[in-house]
């Protein structure tokens, strides 16, 4: 990974809908990517299902590589069940992070896969300090910043915040418009 002009490690993460994608990020120098399921992510057009996670996570994880696998939709109750399956899953196969934005969710994270970072999603709409200490108290490791951010509190939260609570932000034009943080297709 390349360094920042202050010695920080910066990660260039990219999508990744299916295993062949994931293998094509990495090789055109992805540090890491994301990935989710259709049933419990919002990427609901991605082709990787449960049994293609293993095959992801160990290619990476063999070629120095990150995989973080989200679950970042807003759940009801009947979808908990498959929800604390993929939690034990990810927490088997050592995956980098779990991107999550429900509270709920976050919960079943910690009680389910205690070993996995949490990274709070950009469908959090995390634009202020005081949000990202929130998170921070409430177990994230990475905040992942709300697309509608303003350079002022970028700056504000990258120099007021805790050193160990990671910043993610976005750096590509989105495909998607959003409604108060939730994502729909143009």
């Amino acid at each position: 990974m390349k360094k920042n002009k202050y010695g920080k490690e910066i990660e260039l993460l990219a999508p990744a809908g299916s295993y062949e994608k994931a293998i094509i990020a990495f090789k055109y120098g992805a540090d890491a990517i994301y990935i989710g399921t259709p049933k419990i992510s919002l990427r609901t057009k991605a082709k990787i299902e449960q049994e293609d996670l293993e095959k992801v996570v160990t290619y990476a994880h063999s070629h120095g590589k990150k995989v973080y696998a989200a679950i970042n939709i807003y759940a009801d109750d009947d979808q908990y069940e498959n929800i604390i399956e993929q939690c034990k899953m990810l927490e088997k196969l050592k995956v980098d992070g779990i991107i999550a934005a429900d509270g709920g969710i976050i919960e079943t994270i910690k009680e389910h896969a205690p070993s996995i970072p949490i990274n709070i999603s950009t469908q959090a709409n995390t634009i202020s300090l005081p949000a990202c200490k929130f998170w921070k108290h409430n177990g994230a490791k990475r905040v992942i910043l709300g697309r509608e951010i303003n350079i002022e509190n970028l700056k504000k939260i990258m120099k007021d915040k805790d050193d160990d609570l990671e910043v993610e932000i976005f750096i590509h034009r989105s495909n998607m418009f959003f409604i108060f943080g939730k994502m729909l297709p143009k």
